[in-house]
């Protein structure tokens, strides 16, 4: 059965792939979006972190194949690059290299322009799912607790458009709450973990010399005293996108002497290598502390009909993670699932509840590393899981067992009660503790 008329605020992602959703149940479907677009837009100012990695790990490359299906081969064959996480990446933690063998499970790497210009060239095919962009959305307009379209300004002429159902996916710069305020609906205050990771990143093309015998890798910070960190991947088939990390002070650096000398402090060296020897493909793009961000919109019991939320507008989470992308493929995959047995313009808190669910993990990832930088006295739970998943971090090294199950629940691709296993529990319990002590620098 069709409904007449869904809107979705926001052409990204998340916008892209909630459009896809609800083509199956609306008979017309518009996307709204705030930039001006072409079939073929490059960085554009509402994806300012477009020039940083976007991976797209099993758990949301599978979820977004259910959606498009064969969308991984086009993704490769438009220059994405599938590796595996055990054999095809070199991965240094404090305590030394992870395990190099065969995994079974693989990341997608692939820029943030190439994978929504694919996905939009999807979206747009479909015959009840059209654009109107360059369109600034101002609020919401409602009747008697059911919101029933938005206005807002395109150029300088007023627009306005009604529809059965509203979804907001204009991510972290969403201003939902404030809109919601208008109508006399209040939710409660977010919770708000700040970052302490800053990043640059800078496009290569990939040097042929190199023989590194691997696609990506990566060296990773950690509370207390490993500051620096860097990765590597493989992208659009013959460029490398190279990003520094720098946390609890430690500038990530934004220009060329700078972003040498951080890559060689590093101890896995091959960065250092392409940073000295491949040719740049790109300005050095930087970005500073993102927050860790959850609107609690499924604890609001006046939530009005005819509105949903997905994706950053809900939760928003520090990008190094990489997380973020999968959690909005399962939002989608949810809303895809639930609109098969209830009406959710009618039912919106079935759906709100299920973001929530979708989020519990993936926030406790993010913020458990996010609050040890603080100074602040955390919780006895939030104590328990920062040690041990530095007993972990400090297992990994040599024990392919502890690796597995830590990629496996890092990936999002099983339940963190992995990490706990008589097996595993073992081994991180009898691992040496991380010493914390940052890598000397090396000569360049």
């Amino acid at each position: 059965m069709y409904s007449d008329r869904a809107l979705v605020i926001g052409a990204g992602f998340a916008g892209l792939l909630a459009a896809r959703v609800l083509s199956e149940s609306y008979g017309d479907v518009v996307l709204v979006e705030r930039d001006t677009l072409t079939t073929d837009a490059g960085h554009r100012a509402g994806i300012p972190r477009a020039h940083h990695p976007h991976p797209l790990p099993a758990r949301g490359a599978e979820a977004l194949e259910a959606l498009f299906p064969r969308i991984g081969r086009e993704l490769e064959n438009a220059g994405a690059v599938r590796a595996d996480l055990g054999s095809d990446c070199l991965h240094h933690f404090p305590a030394g290299p992870a395990p190099r063998d065969h995994l079974g499970l693989s990341v997608l790497s692939v820029t943030r322009v190439t994978l929504d210009r694919i996905i939009r060239r999807r979206v747009l095919r479909l015959a009840n799912v059209s654009l109107v962009d360059g369109l600034t959305i101002d609020g919401l307009l409602h009747d008697r607790g059911t919101v029933t379209g938005v206005h807002g300004r395109r150029g300088d002429r007023p627009f306005t458009d009604y529809a059965d159902l509203v979804v907001d996916a204009s991510g972290r710069d969403s201003k939902l709450v404030s809109w919601l305020a208008e109508l006399g609906v209040h939710c409660p205050a977010p919770r708000i973990v700040h970052g302490h990771l800053a990043c640059s990143s800078r496009l290569y093309e990939v040097n042929r010399d190199l023989d590194l015998g691997w696609k990506n890798a990566c060296e990773i910070t950690h509370v207390p005293g490993t500051t620096r960190g860097g990765a590597v991947s493989s992208v659009d088939g013959s460029r490398w996108l190279v990003t520094l990390f720098g946390a609890d002070g430690d500038t990530a650096p934004a220009d060329d002497d700078g972003f040498l000398d951080h890559a060689t402090s590093l101890r896995c060296q091959d960065i250092a290598e392409i940073v000295k020897t491949a040719t740049p493909a790109s300005a050095i793009h930087r970005a500073g502390n993102p927050r860790n961000r959850w609107n609690r919109f499924h604890q609001v019991p006046d939530w009005p009909r005819g509105l949903l939320a997905l994706g950053d507008a809900v939760v928003s989470l520090d990008p190094v993670h990489g997380h973020g992308l999968t959690v909005t493929a399962l939002n989608c995959a949810d809303l895809r699932a639930l609109l098969r047995e209830h009406d959710l313009a009618g039912e919106p808190l079935v759906f709100q509840r299920a973001v929530a669910r979708a989020a519990r993990f993936p926030w406790t990832f993010a913020t458990t590393a996010d609050l040890g930088r603080g100074t602040r006295t955390l919780p006895l739970r939030a104590r328990l899981l920062r040690w041990y998943s530095g007993r972990v971090l400090g297992a990994i090294p040599g024990n392919r067992r502890v690796y597995r199950a830590y990629v496996r629940v890092s990936q999002l691709a099983c339940h963190p009660v992995a990490l706990l296993s008589p097996a595993v529990l073992v081994r991180v319990l009898l691992a040496k503790t991380l010493s914390g002590r940052r890598p000397r620098a090396t000569a360049p």
